[in-house]
């Protein structure tokens, strides 16, 4: 799974290394995945999920000095 960002990226710097972190947990809290951007200059990441369910992402940005996190719920569907 792809997952980008469209952020102005007006001053928008490295946070802990990285342009940005996304942050995945699975629905019963067991499964934790933790994403870095693809390319250091684009907000895209890509992570894989082993199974379908709800997922929590948080996604976080350093902007203007400070970090803005994003979080939201997707639902993985399997395959058919």
């Amino acid at each position: 799974m792809t997952v980008t960002f469209d952020l102005v990226k007006t001053n928008l710097t490295p946070y802990l290394g990285a342009l940005g972190h996304v942050v995945i947990l699975d629905e019963s809290a067991q499964q934790y995945l933790h994403v870095h951007p693809a390319h250091q200059e684009e907000a895209i990441f890509e992570t894989q999920f082993e199974q379908p369910g709800l997922y929590k992402i948080w996604a976080e940005f350093k902007q203007n000095g400070k970090v803005r996190a994003f979080p939201f719920v997707v639902q993985i569907k399997g395959e058919k």
